[in-house]
């Protein structure tokens, strides 16, 4: 059968994965698939119009009634708002080139936006700017066949990709680097309205710029990405303790370190006080103590999948009950916060189920259904790794001794879980990871929180940080400030968040 068929499995965390059956030159029909997985930028809080302080600014008070009669846009977590002047949905190439024409005729901001997943404020546009919905743009070219790359496939924005891979996110495959390290090619409009497309042969630098840009050259048409044929994963889920994991950083250091390095990919979730309710009357320290983790580690076997459809539809059925059943329990801890002592040791228990199985790599990829039902906050913090991986368990006994001191005192901002993953550097210019050693290993160390319970203000808050970014990444940015300018001269594209760190007033 050599009929092409498109499947597309979009995940709540902006998770996509495209499968296609085609023709390849030398076997029989193969089908070919690119997994995405959670985009998980920095967080920001919402922007607000500014209050008018004074009677006689007449011109403010006329711009804060403006705002009032737009239609505020507001983001999937709710953490993110904006007042766009106009709101834009474009489904075509052309469409796209008359907007971006007529934005700069009429010197407006422009910024971009699909589903609205992202907790950042990359989607945030001036009150003067445009919003563009690229959601409509969903063409997917057939995938191609070259020596020199393998299969690619070119997808337009739309498809649930262009955030994911214009900030660099990652999953947790730590030699696939981050998702936008996948790109081949990258057609993006400019400020002029003209498609340029960047190719690593072309241009390594300028294609460093646009395969992680941010939505800073312009409006993205399309990213071609390699692809290879579909493959089954072994999928490992174990429950150790807490303490026998991270303990002595040396010692669990390099044990951590042959773990990650044995596996194609590997993630350890933690759910706060998932023992309390086997430690009652016991002191703090002993609960900590008796704390599980949740590791899942992924392999590639030469096996077939040992699951039925069945047991694979039940799986999805469960955890979308279960998911559906959480809502109101996710609500309780956002009134009454001291229960996130006894629900999220509910929550690991109802995932707790240790197993190893072989599945087809979307399904052991994306191993949970229906998360958008929590609505989340991420805060990710990303460092490389030592030669020990020492770093590493210092770092998750710093994350959870706070979780406890902050307990110790009434209070639980960290409400829902905390992950770590591990993942190899990029040579993209703006990328979290970049590094100029290819083989160097990044730790990501995620926390998430209920966006209801969220109230510390985020890091383009922070007293002092711009300077602190610009003085250990200055010349990282400025090469990648000399590119944007030649594409976006007038800083069509720029928002707040971005102007500062790029050196802008």
């Amino acid at each position: 059968m050599k009929e092409k068929i498109i499947k597309l499995v979009f995940g709540p965390q902006k998770a996509a994965q495209i499968q296609h059956a085609i023709q390849p030159p030398d076997t029989s029909v193969n089908e070919l698939k690119v997994s995405l997985a959670p985009e998980y930028p920095i967080r920001h809080i919402p922007i607000t119009a500014a209050t008018t302080t004074t009677a006689a600014d007449q011109t403010k008070t006329k711009s804060k009634e403006s705002l009032k009669a737009r239609r505020a846009w507001t983001n999937w977590a709710k953490n993110q708002t904006c007042h766009p002047l106009k709101t834009l949905q474009p489904r075509t190439l052309e469409d796209v080139v008359e907007i971006v024409k007529n934005a700069k005729a009429d010197i407006n901001k422009i910024r971009c936006v699909t589903e609205g997943y992202t907790w950042s404020s990359t989607s945030v546009v001036d009150d003067d700017g445009l919003l563009v919905f690229v959601n409509k743009m969903t063409k997917i070219y057939t995938p191609v066949y070259d020596e020199s790359q393998g299969w690619t496939v070119e997808l337009e924005t739309g498809v649930c990709f262009g955030g994911v891979l214009a900030l660099g996110s990652h999953g947790a495959a730590t030699q696939s680097r981050t998702l936008s390290d996948l790109a081949c090619e990258v057609k993006i409009v400019d400020a002029t309205g003209t498609l340029n497309t960047f190719t690593r042969d072309k241009d390594p630098v300028e294609f460093s710029v646009a395969a992680c840009n941010l939505g800073l050259l312009g409006v993205i048409y399309s990213y071609t990405l390699r692809v290879e044929p579909m493959f089954n994963l072994s999928v490992s889920d174990s429950y150790p303790l807490l303490m026998d994991v991270f303990d002595c950083p040396k010692q669990a250091g390099a044990r951590l370190k042959e773990m990650v390095l044995q596996n194609d990919q590997t993630q350890i979730l933690y759910w706060p006080f998932n023992s309390h309710y086997k430690c009652k009357g016991e002191t703090v320290t002993v609960r900590y103590a008796k704390d599980e983790l949740w590791i899942k580690q992924w392999k590639q076997p030469d096996q077939p999948e040992s699951v039925t459809f069945a047991w694979k539809l039940h799986r999805r059925v469960r955890q979308y009950i279960a998911s559906a059943l959480g809502s109101s329990t996710f609500r309780l801890m956002v009134v009454k916060p001291k229960t996130v002592r006894v629900l999220s040791g509910l929550f690991h228990r109802e995932l707790k189920r240790p197993a190893e199985k072989i599945l087809a790599a979307p399904d052991a990829i994306h191993y949970m259904a229906n998360l958008e039902a929590a609505v989340v906050i991420g805060l990710e913090c990303v460092f490389k790794v030592d030669e020990g991986f020492e770093k590493a368990v210092k770092a998750w006994r710093f994350a959870v001794d706070k979780i406890y001191e902050y307990a110790a005192k009434g209070e639980y901002p960290v409400n829902m879980t905390v992950d770590m993953r591990f993942i190899k550097s990029s040579d993209q210019i703006m990328s979290y990871v970049y590094d100029e050693d290819p083989e160097a290993i990044f730790c990501t160390m995620e926390i998430l929180a209920l966006s209801q319970c969220i109230g510390a203000k985020l890091w383009e808050h922070i007293p002092g940080i711009v300077p602190h970014l610009r003085e250990h990444a200055g010349p990282q940015m400025d090469r990648f400030e000399s590119i944007r300018k030649k594409y976006d001269p007038q800083g069509i594209f720029l928002n707040k968040t971005f102007a500062g760190v790029l050196g802008h007033k």
